[in-house]
C-alpha cells in the first residue's frame, strides 16, 4: 500500500525494514513546475539521511518541486516493489493538477542502490519518469561487477540467473526508456565503475540521449560531494543538463 505525504514529517520508520512505500512531497511552492523524485541509497538495507532531505533542499533550490520515495528496504519482494513504484508514478500523473506538476516533466534521481530503483522506474513499469538522474548507481546483479548486498537483499540468496537478469538494469534498456544522466567515480570501492559503463553502453545500443561523467577519484556514497570539490561539480552538470531536458 502506498501511502503519501505531504510537507516536512519525521521519517524514523524509513530507517528500518518495511514493505511499505512513502512518497513524501515537497513542493517549492504553488506554481507548476517540473517534479523530481528522488530515491536515497542504502544498498537496500536502509535509506541514507543524506541522500534524502539535503538533495531535496538543492532542487527546491535550482526551481523543481521534489519528493523523496521511502521505499521497502531489507528483504524486498520484487513484484510488489515493481506494483508500488507503478502505483507512486499513476499517482504523480493522476494529481499532475493538484500538486502543481508539469506531468510530461517528472524526473527521478537515484543514489547507489536508489539509482537501481531509479532505473527500474524507468523500464519496468508504464509509466515511466521524464529523466534520469543516477550518482554512483547500482546497475547490475550480475558476477563480477554485481554489488552483492544490494543483491541479496533484493532477490535473496544466490537467486537464478534468469531473475538476476532481470533485475540488472543493463539488460532492460529499451528504446523508451529517458534521457539519462550518470555520475560515479573511477575508484568507488563499493560499487565499481563498471556498473555505469554497462548501462551507458546499453543506453548508446539504443540511442538514448545521454551525459555520463566519471571523477578519478572520490569514495562511494559523496551524495552533495560538498567535502570534495572536484566532485561536487556534479551539481552544476545536472542542472545545466535537467535544463536542457526539461525546456
Amino acid at each position: 500500500m502506498l501511502k503519501i505525504i505531504h510537507g516536512n514529517h519525521n521519517h524514523n520508520h524509513n530507517l528500518e525494514a518495511n514493505q511499505h512505500m512513502t512518497l513524501s512531497l515537497s513542493l517549492l511552492d504553488d506554481k507548476k513546475r517540473p517534479f523530481i523524485l528522488v530515491f536515497p541509497g542504502g544498498g537496500y538495507h536502509h535509506l541514507a539521511e543524506k541522500e534524502a532531505k539535503p538533495i531535496v533542499n538543492w532542487l527546491h533550490s535550482i526551481g523543481y518541486h521534489a519528493g523523496i520515495l521511502f521505499y521497502p528496504v531489507g528483504i524486498i519482494n520484487p513484484i510488489s516493489i515493481i506494483n508500488q513504484l507503478e502505483e507512486v508514478f499513476m499517482q504523480l500523473h493522476s494529481n499532475a493538477d493538484n500538486w502543481h506538476l508539469v506531468e510530461n516533466k517528472i524526473g527521478v534521481l537515484g543514489f547507489s542502490a536508489g539509482g537501481h530503483l531509479a532505473s527500474l522506474a524507468c523500464t519496468k513499469i508504464s509509466n515511466r519518469a521524464n529523466a534520469l538522474v543516477l550518482c554512483y548507481p547500482v546497475v547490475t546483479f550480475t558476477e563480477p561487477y554485481g554489488h552483492s548486498g544490494s543483491r541479496e537483499h533484493f532477490l535473496g540468496k544466490n537467486p537464478p540467473n534468469h531473475l538476476v537478469k532481470a533485475y540488472s538494469v543493463e539488460h532492460l534498456v529499451d528504446k523508451n526508456m529517458p534521457p539519462t544522466f550518470i555520475w560515479h567515480t573511477a575508484d568507488d570501492q563499493s560499487v565499481p565503475i563498471q556498473n555505469t559503463i554497462m548501462l551507458a553502453e546499453s543506453l548508446a545500443k539504443f540511442s538514448i540521449p545521454f551525459e555520463y561523467h566519471i571523477f578519478p577519484s572520490g569514495k562511494h556514497g559523496l551524495a552533495l560531494a560538498e567535502d570534495s570539490p572536484y566532485v561536487h561539480r556534479w551539481l552544476s552538470l545536472a542542472e545545466a543538463w535537467l535544463k536542457t531536458i526539461f525546456v
